[in-house]
């Protein structure tokens, strides 16, 4: 085995700051709780921390689908690479996603020559319609 998955935040966007540290900005838990369906998210970005137990570079392959539909939002590949044994951190961000229906999603990553099961990572997608505020009595 050479990378295993440790986590997956799902959020708006991750910046390196000057001295190295991140900011990880908007994380959703689980769900993307949306103002209107369909929606055009401007940022989805996908930061996972995986182990690897040698150097090297992988092809890998992803996608986000959504599940009662079975259609693939997006479909792209790339690579991931490790410079050295242990933990890194991979960011894959994507712009101007279209979420047009609500309900549940995978993002999925399947890496080259992984002995495993591909990283699958679910979250759902749902209307958040505002309570009007009640006055305090």
């Amino acid at each position: 085995m050479a990378i295993k998955h440790k986590y997956t935040l799902i959020c708006d966007d991750v910046r390196r700051e000057d001295n190295g540290k991140l900011i990880i900005i908007g994380v959703y838990q689980k769900v993307i709780a949306l103002p209107q369906i369909p929606f055009i998210l401007p940022s989805l970005t996908f930061f996972q921390v995986l182990e690897s137990d040698r150097p090297g570079m992988w092809s890998v392959k992803i996608r986000i689908q959504h599940l009662e539909s079975g259609k693939n939002l997006i479909d792209g590949a790339g690579q991931i690479g490790f410079q050295q044994v242990g933990e890194g951190i991979n960011s894959l961000r994507f712009g101007n996603v279209s979420l047009v229906a609500p309900g549940s999603y995978n993002f999925v990553m399947e890496i080259e020559k992984q002995e495993n099961d591909p990283i699958v990572v679910p979250f759902e997608v749902a209307l958040n319609i505002p309570q009007p505020i009640q006055p305090y009595r």
